[in-house]
């Protein structure tokens, strides 16, 4: 990728991070723009229930009166209107005037809170007529129209039939932005603005600037026949930061994502297996990202196993249902260590190998000593016998004197953590092993190519020595032996090079079938190969070899020798478990197996990993090359083979080759 092509990438790459960003932050803030509107409409909804009701219970003073007065006739005692009429104009917010109308149509009696009764009979206000006329025909309580007055902007006319006189009416003038006020004050939150109106026509406002800048919602209610409409406005602080915390985040994401650019221009200079290193690193972390951003939102529901105590000696526990998963007990079980009635625990919790007290537990220490314990690695061992590791959480509860009332304990699974560990620990140790054979095998190759030199002068001058007429007589015995030792010198350093994999041999192609068949002798060794075995690149004198380290193993391991071998195809997959393969990972696919079994005592896992290591043997006057021979072989041929072995459970060695057109494509 050019350099010019690069740079435009990362450029597009970090703009369309920054829009994705935009975009999600820009949904999460209108996402909140409507809940706000619609806790706002619902809130309107109540406030304007609230203002109906409130009005309701503020005009029920004139019902009272109504009622008083019918019952009192013409209470036109002085006294008796002090002591009692007063007390029900008393209790109306914003009432500025009292009113009977009698079946004439006339005003017989009228007050005003705090003034004495009127018994004058007059003509009402001509606001009053129409409205009298309407309450007849409702039955009910009526309302005037706003209309202004010398003591209001906002005045209205109540007018309520009054049931045991027919035809009577008991009216109210009323400062209705007073009584708004006044319904307000008592009821809804001072953080609410409103504004009520009605036909148009305002009644009492104190939004201000808030409707501008929070915007408003809108509600209405019916009372008396006329329908008044309420305007709401909360504050949107808490909108505002909300926005505000978005665009930091925002910021963040394209300080991220700026990051993320700069990375992927240095990660380019590099080599290409490093660079699928680090993109596999970076998804690894991308993935971690998002797993700790899932965390963080659903924390709420994932399943963390917590315990409760409220008495500082832990008698009584709750705990939620993710820890009665995690300790395996129903939901009515006795969570404390000790079962009921001397009974076997239920659970209990171990430490380092060691089972924990009931008063070591992690929320009795909490308890008893008022500090936090914290990540501390347990292991729960259920009724069952399953082992859980987990780490420990615990934290006193403290009352207002900051005395200890009980404690919180909480439980977090990480079996799968400590078996990821486990798993990599194994393939470090798989991976030292494979450097430590290459290393063998570099510094055994140095040695039998120099050693094979040297051995080549020594037999070369000792054949000459030999063919000399002229040497002194007895001097051919011991040139003799000195040949005989070099040869078996030379057949060791044929051994190193076999197990280097760069030994002189000529792969052609071979039925292993035909090569197995001659080593079947039906007393020891029995032989079962399948039928229509396809071809392999193989050296024959080299599988022969490698059967008769085998076989002679196997022979050596069994006091009733009795040895099995097999040839089949095999099909080799991704993930095969204990394949050694020696200089690359065997690809997947078919392949020709011999399997070479025996029934003797078998190998301790600490020997079997040693197996193909040069010079290593467990025989007395064993060289140790071997299984360090068939390795090198193996080698040579592309193939790779798994060595299967437990203590008094035998031994099987599988190799696998490579079919004739896969062989000539690696070769």
């Amino acid at each position: 990728m050019g350099r010019r092509t690069f740079q435009l990438l990362s450029l597009v790459i970090l703009l369309g991070g920054l829009l994705a960003a935009i975009a999600l932050c820009k949904g999460l803030i209108e996402a909140e723009r409507s809940q706000l509107r619609r806790t706002r409409e619902a809130e309107a909804e109540h406030t304007a229930a609230q203002l109906r009701t409130g009005v309701l219970e503020s005009l029920e003073s004139l019902t009272q009166l109504a009622k008083w007065w019918g019952s009192q006739g013409k209470p036109s005692d002085v006294e008796d209107w002090r002591t009692d009429g007063q007390l029900f104009l008393s209790r109306a917010p914003g009432l500025r005037e009292a009113m009977w109308i009698g079946r004439d149509g006339l005003q017989h009696w009228s007050a005003i809170p705090g003034g004495d009764v009127d018994t004058a009979i007059r003509t009402p206000d001509s606001r009053l007529a129409p409205l009298l006329a309407l309450a007849k025909s409702r039955r009910a309580l009526t309302l005037s129209p706003i209309f202004p007055s010398p003591e209001s902007r906002a005045a209205i006319y109540v007018c309520l039939p009054i049931g045991v006189r027919k035809d009577e009416f008991v009216a109210g003038l009323v400062d209705a932005a007073k009584l708004v006020a006044a319904i307000k004050a008592r009821g809804i939150p001072a953080s609410h603005r409103i504004s009520v109106s009605t036909a148009g026509s305002s009644i009492f406002s104190d939004l201000g600037l808030a409707s501008r800048l929070g915007g408003e919602a809108r509600a209405s209610f019916e009372v008396g026949g006329r329908i008044w409409t309420v305007s709401l406005a909360i504050p949107s602080e808490q909108f505002r930061w909300f926005t505000g915390q978005i665009l930091a985040i925002l910021c963040v994401i394209a300080a991220l994502l700026y990051a993320f650019t700069i990375l992927l221009h240095l990660s380019q200079k590099r080599s290409a297996e490093l660079e699928r290193t680090n993109d596999q690193i970076s998804q690894l972390n991308r993935a971690l990202h998002e797993k700790v951003a899932d965390f963080q939102t659903l924390l709420d529901v994932i399943p963390i196993g917590i315990a409760v105590s409220y008495d500082p000696e832990c008698r009584n526990v709750t705990a939620n249902p993710a820890l009665l998963r995690m300790l395996g007990i129903p939901g009515d079980a006795n969570l404390t260590a000790g079962g009921r009635g001397g009974a076997e625990p239920l659970w209990r919790l171990a430490r380092d190998g060691r089972e924990l007290q009931a008063g070591e537990l992690p929320l009795q220490t909490a308890a008893a000593t008022g500090k936090p314990v914290a990540a501390v690695e347990d292991q729960v061992i259920r009724a069952d016998g399953a082992a859980i590791d987990v780490l420990s959480y615990a934290a006193p509860l403290l009352d207002e004197n900051g005395r200890v009332r009980g404690a919180l304990s909480a439980l977090v699974d990480i079996s799968e953590r400590k078996s990821q560990e486990r798993l990599r620990n194994e393939l470090e140790r798989r991976l030292q092993r494979h450097e430590r054979m290459k290393s063998l095998g570099i510094m055994a190759a140095g040695i039998a190519h120099d050693f094979n030199n040297l051995l080549t002068t020594i037999i070369g001058q000792a054949s000459l020595a030999l063919e000399d007429k002229t040497a002194v007589p007895g001097r051919a015995r011991h040139l003799t032996e000195l040949l005989e030792a070099a040869e078996r010198a030379a057949g060791l350093v044929r051994q190193l090079l076999s197990y280097t994999g760069n030994s002189y041999h000529k792969l052609r192609l071979t039925d292993l079938a035909g090569v197995v068949g001659r080593w079947g002798d039906g007393a020891k060794i029995s032989v079962a190969a399948a039928p229509e075995l396809p071809p392999v690149m193989a050296d024959p004198d080299e599988v022969e070899q490698v059967i008769q380290n085998l076989v002679s193993n196997a022979i050596e391991a069994s006091e009733e020798p009795r040895v099995e071998i097999a040839v089949d195809t095999y099909r080799v997959s991704n993930n095969e478990p204990d394949m050694i393969s020696p200089d690359r990972k065997l690809d997947p696919g078919m392949y020709v197996r011999i399997t070479v079994k025996d029934s003797g005592i078998g190998m301790t896992s600490e020997i079997a990993e040693r197996a193909f290591d040069p010079f290593f043997s467990t025989k007395f006057l064993g060289r140790g090359l071997g299984l360090s021979e068939v390795l090198g072989i193996m080698r040579s041929h592309n193939g790779g083979l798994r060595l299967r072995t437990a203590p008094n459970a035998g031994t099987s060695v599988e190799l696998f080759f490579p079919l004739a057109d896969r062989a000539e494509r690696a070769a």
